[in-house]
């Protein structure tokens, strides 16, 4: 099955181990990112995260300052973004057990195989289904608003005098003559 690639992802690392943060880059599915960003602590990932948005958020424990488990669950309660977790193969099942109904991935260190990886692609493949559901959700939003707006146009031809059927007409006939719009000719009667 042929996948077309998207190359509209954007990866935030926050981690203060330049070895794992060398790791994680040479793991990333490649051509896939426009933006991967690093930042070594939580305060500045938090920063980081109020002037921008990622697609996912690899958080390497642990982190030099603050309680990483608060910090995972306001990016999964404040955000639309994948998360990793990655921790110590000690206390792997502990954390995975405890983070998998917030639908945050663990992975546990010393990473050796490509679990990191596939949680990676996995969380792009998600990603990318949301991207798609919300351009569906504007397209609706957009059709919805122009019914609204021709309906309410309608609305003032019929108190103009019009029957509904004519406005409907009317509305139809002006749009195809001007080569407008249906909601550009609504919204015009709705500024007379």
């Amino acid at each position: 099955m042929s996948k077309r690639i998207d190359r509209d992802y954007s990866i935030l690392i926050v981690s203060s181990s330049e070895q794992f943060n060398t790791t994680v880059k040479k793991v990333i599915p490649g051509g896939r990112f426009n933006s991967i960003e690093i930042r070594k602590s939580e305060s500045a990932a938090r920063r980081e995260l109020l002037e921008h948005s990622y697609d996912i958020v690899i958080i390497n424990s642990p982190l030099s300052d603050g309680k990483a488990t608060d910090f995972l669950k306001d990016i999964y309660n404040n955000n639309n973004m994948g998360i990793i977790y990655v921790v110590s193969a000690d206390v792997f099942s502990k954390v995975a057990e405890y983070l998998v109904d917030y639908g945050i991935i663990t992975v546990a260190k010393p990473i050796k195989d490509n679990s990191l990886e596939i949680s990676i692609r996995l969380l792009l493949s998600l990603q990318s289904k949301i991207k798609e559901s919300k351009k569906q959700i504007t397209k609706l939003e957009d059709k919805m608003n122009e019914l609204r707006l021709v309906s309410r146009a309608k609305l003032v031809l019929v108190q103009r005098g019009m029957t509904e059927d004519e406005a409907h007409e009317y509305i139809i006939r002006t749009a195809m003559n001007s080569g407008l719009s249906k909601k550009a000719v609504a919204e015009d009667i709705l500024d007379d």
